[in-house]
């Protein structure tokens, strides 16, 4: 029975609760579960437990070493201060976890509502009826469903007038795009990420979510932050890999060109790149990037 004299807490400070209580790794369920159970927190929320998942391993990646948690094993998480215990867990990145993953999706039937034809469409976009429309499907699933629009994200990253540019290597799980020069940094859209990503309308959780999404391909200095322009959807059918998928485009404006790469081994050859030398190679990058440079979201001067 949940006391009703106790304040609603985050959702972070509810999970340390329940864990320094517990005293052992929990799953995201069992936290929630434990929580609710005390009345730590309230959420109508369908899956409270992806949303505890998604903010603890965002607290993790954020800040390392100083989050109060750590995993503690796949699906377990626990606190820092157990790891004189315990190791801390590092899951590997593999293909079969990827696909393991859950992404948001959209019914193809409502794609020309959002993204009527080939292109960049900038103009007045519904979010919220864009995100009411969408819904979690496994990943695996959704590639092999070609009746759903897998949503991802796309960050193209400038330094002055220069653009960062890559070569995706074989290790990415896309075969498809292996080989392939691009512009377009991103990922597939978590479900419990997709609106703050979509409308901006909370300036800072949109920004450490975008973070968090490049921080696992780049790594950028914390300070200052960049300048994040969100500049609309982009689709086009000329390829099965693009016909699967609605990229939501951000413009980044770096303060510094100095870059890390995260995922070595997957994104290779990094370099800024003028859009005269990258339009001089062009037919060696994706086609997405062409759309993007059409649209001149690439590259703008700061």
């Amino acid at each position: 029975m949940r006391p009703n004299n106790q304040r609603s807490r985050s959702f972070l400070s509810a999970a340390e609760i329940i864990l320094k209580a517990s005293g052992q790794p929990l799953t995201p369920k069992q936290i929630v579960d434990g929580a609710l159970e005390k009345g730590l927190i309230r959420t109508a929320g369908l899956t409270p437990w992806q949303t505890m998942k998604s903010k603890l391993s965002t607290n993790i990646r954020l800040r390392g070493e100083h989050s109060p948690f750590m995993r503690a094993g796949p699906g377990l998480f626990g606190l820092r201060g157990w790891k004189s215990r315990m190791p801390e867990y590092h899951a590997k990145r593999f293909k079969a976890a990827l696909l393991d993953e859950d992404v948001l999706v959209l019914p193809r039937s409502s794609l020309s509502r959002y993204a009527p034809g080939p292109g960049v469409h900038q103009d007045h976009i519904d979010v919220r009826g864009l995100v009411a429309e969408c819904y979690p499907m496994r990943r695996r699933d959704a590639e092999a469903d070609f009746d759903v629009v897998q949503l991802v994200s796309v960050f193209v990253l400038h330094y002055g007038n220069r653009v960062l540019t890559y070569k995706r290597s074989r290790r990415l799980p896309e075969a498809r795009l292996h080989h392939t020069y691009s512009i377009a940094f991103g990922g597939h859209l978590n479900p419990d990420d997709s609106l703050p990503l979509l409308d901006l309308s909370v300036p800072d959780l949109a920004l450490m979510l975008i973070i968090r999404e490049l921080g696992e391909e780049i790594k950028l200095p914390k300070e200052p932050p960049p300048q994040i322009v969100y500049r609309g959807l982009i689709y086009d059918d000329a390829r099965e890999v693009s016909r699967q998928h609605l990229g939501v485009v951000y413009d980044v404006h770096l303060a510094s060109e100095a870059f890390e790469i995260g995922e070595r081994g997957f994104l290779i050859d990094a370099r800024f790149e003028t859009v005269d030398e990258i339009a001089a190679r062009l037919d060696a990058f994706e086609n997405w990037s062409e759309l993007l440079l059409q649209a001149q979201i690439a590259p703008r001067s700061t």
